[in-house]
Order: C-alpha cells, then structure tokens, then sequence
C-alpha cells in the first residue's frame, strides 16, 4: 500500500510540474463596440492594424478587490494571449513587466521588487519535488503529517486566491488557465496522500 501511496504522490508532482508550464493564465484584450466594427472592414482592419501598431503606449488597469494595478505596454499587439508559470519571470523583466506586475498582483498583493520576486513562483514546483522526496524517503509520520498539511494549506491558499480574485477590467479580461487549477488540484492531492502516508506508517 505505501508503494502505491509513492507512486501516486510522484504523479501528483508530475502534475505540479506540467502545470508550470501549462498557461496559468488567458489574456483578452476588451475592444470597444466602434473598434470591433471598424475592424469588420477590409479598410477598418488597415486603420486598426496601424493603430495598434503605431500606440506609444497603452495603459491598462487590472483591478484587485478595491485596488487597482495600472501598468502600461508598447501597443496592443504586444500583449500575450496566455501566460505559464515559467514565463512569469521572463515576462516581469521585459518589456511587458506590468502585465507581470498584475499577475503577480492577483497572488501576492505587492509589486515590490517584482524582476526579483516573480521567480518565487519556482517554489512551487520546487516545493511539490521537496514534498515527493521527503515522502518518499523519510520513513517518519511527522513528517508526512507535516508536508500532508503543508500541501493542503498551499492547495486552500491557491484555490482561495483563484476564486475571490477579480480579474476583469475595461481593457483586458484575464482567465486563469488550466495550469493554475492543475497545480493546486495536485497539491490538493499531495496533502491527502501525505496524511494518507502518515496513518499507515507504523508509530515509533
């Protein structure tokens, strides 16, 4: 039975590992009703293209709660149509830092030090392989109560986040991606199966 528990434990680090990199998050840009039928055009298609094209500047707003994250970006052709978790931090130290600065926003409510901090999203694949490995190789039922827990509390954490967040706005509507639910489902998973590890360890 504990070889089974292992094996399941290492697909639901499996499963935090492709999340990472499965779109955490789909962007779509809100257009207007009179640029949607300019665009319907052959020649209002033209004057769109060139529009986006030659903006300095767009603003856009992402709203979190009763705060606002306003960021700016070179055009509207430039913003991503989904983010992964590997791109984050690629993203906050490019040019399209601020949509960064409102991802990072929705889950941490800072945007301190973001080209530094967006690579703590690493921790959550890197904590999932801690998780497997301490699982997997520390015959202790502390333990596997405490990374049982610990994964349960980063899977409430995360869910919790992803329905009590606010994500649309007049410029762009952000839907969290499937990788976001995969990899709080697996940690979901990863609690379960370390209290599970743990009542069917013998006590010292």
């Amino acid at each position: 039975m504990q070889r089974v528990i292992v094996a399941f434990v290492w697909i639901g680090v499996a499963a935090v590992l492709i999340g990472f990199v499965l779109p955490w998050v789909h962007i779509d840009v809100n257009e207007p009703g009179v640029l949607k039928q300019l665009k319907s055009t052959a020649v209002g298609q033209e004057a769109w293209n060139r529009l986006t094209g030659e903006l300095g500047r767009v603003t856009a707003t992402v709203r979190r709660g009763t705060e606002t994250v306003t960021g700016t970006l070179p055009s509207l052709k430039d913003i991503p149509s989904e983010v992964s978790g590997v791109q984050v931090p690629q993203i906050a130290n490019s040019q399209h830092a601020q949509i960064a600065v409102a991802l990072f926003e929705l889950f941490t409510g800072t945007r301190q030090d973001l080209g530094a901090k967006s690579y703590a999203v690493y921790g959550l694949p890197g904590l999932a392989l801690l998780a497997g490995l301490l699982l997997t190789v520390i015959a202790d039922r502390r333990v596997a109560f405490g990374v049982g827990l610990l994964c349960l509390a980063v899977a409430g954490f995360g869910f919790w986040k992803l329905m009590t967040t606010n994500t649309n706005n007049l410029l762009l509507t952000i839907t969290i991606g499937e990788g976001l639910w995969l990899t709080f489902w697996a940690y979901a998973a990863l609690g379960v199966l370390g209290l599970l590890r743990g009542v069917l360890r013998p006590a010292k």
